[in-house]
């Protein structure tokens, strides 16, 4: 007989109970009055914790996997803050890396770090809206931060 699995859907909350690959049970949290409920063949179960369902059905719990961190995206070369980048563009005439934040978006935003001139001041901005590169006055895009930085202070100083 193979053994049973219980597979984390909401962290100690609710599990999906497998038997080779097929779901056969679930496990839940009872908020209202404590305990679990083990949930099979058209019944429930309440137990007071978890490592007795675990005894009772000889169940193995299996640990959710950490989010792992997304390697750096970039557009042509030029870093973007998120988790993805939709619809790259390069904007040739200005050299500028262009992208979307979700799919189907219609707000574009330029990769890279910036500096934007608001009135006097020149601002570090990464991945600003392309519409504020288009009101302001700007330098970059830039690669690194530390490239922008001692760009700014050049302007400043």
């Amino acid at each position: 007989m193979n053994e049973l699995v219980a597979k984390p859907v909401v962290k100690n909350k609710f599990w999906i109970v497998e038997q080779s690959g097929s779901q056969v049970a679930t496990i839940q949290a009872i908020d209202e009055a404590g305990g679990f409920a083990y949930v099979h063949d058209n019944e429930r179960e309440v137990f007071p914790t978890i490592k007795l369902i675990s005894k009772k059905y000889n169940i193995q719990f299996a640990r959710a996997d950490k989010p792992t961190r997304p390697a750096e995206i970039d557009v042509y070369g030029f870093p973007v803050t998120g988790a993805a980048a939709y619809n790259q563009v390069l904007d040739v005439q200005r050299y500028l890396p262009i992208y979307t934040k979700q799919a189907k978006s219609k707000s574009f935003f330029c990769a890279g770090h910036y500096l934007v001139q608001f009135g006097r001041n020149w601002t570090l901005q990464t991945c600003p809206k392309l519409i504020t590169l288009n009101r302001y006055t700007y330098q970059g895009p830039f690669k690194t931060r530390l490239n922008a930085e001692t760009a700014l202070k050049e302007l400043n100083g």
